[in-house]
């Protein structure tokens, strides 16, 4: 008895499809509570996004700053911590999100304006001059005021 080729070819296509319904999963890293205060000279910080990079092969934490300047950092997942440990930090300015309409600002002259302008040199953590340490037992009361 003799398979037509393209009966062959129908059965090795659906067999290569088949298989686990495995996905492979980012590391989650063992994170513990982060969250602090930023203030620019004594004033504090609403809409900035705090960077923590870790000096090893962990992954970055971060959190955005309410009113009052407050932020919890989020490693794995939004509000779940940092890994403890040695960080340098960077800090930039988040522009509110759009109307929701889809809408976008072209002319950089028209983009919003954060409400305290900070030295660029906080955009990088190469060059902001921050280190944090993450202890063990985690932290509620960071401390980040720039100059």
């Amino acid at each position: 008895m003799r398979i037509p080729k393209s009966l062959l070819l129908l059965t090795t296509v659906l067999l290569c499809g088949c298989g686990s319904d495995y996905t492979p999963q980012a590391e989650i890293f063992k994170t513990v509570s982060a969250s602090g205060v930023l203030t620019f000279k004594g004033k504090p910080l609403s809409g900035f996004i705090v960077t923590l990079h870790p000096t090893g092969e962990q992954r970055t934490a971060s959190g955005t700053t309410d009113a009052e300047g407050r932020f919890t950092l989020g490693t794995n997942a939004p509000g779940d911590g940092a890994v403890a440990g040695n960080h340098k930090v960077s800090v930039i300015w988040q522009p509110p999100e759009d109307d929701g309409l889809g809408s976008t600002v072209e002319d950089p002259k028209k983009m919003p304006k954060p409400p305290l302008e900070i030295p660029a040199k906080y955009a990088s953590p190469d060059t902001s001059g921050i280190t944090l340490e993450i202890p063990e037992s985690g932290s509620s009361e960071l401390k980040l005021d720039l100059n």
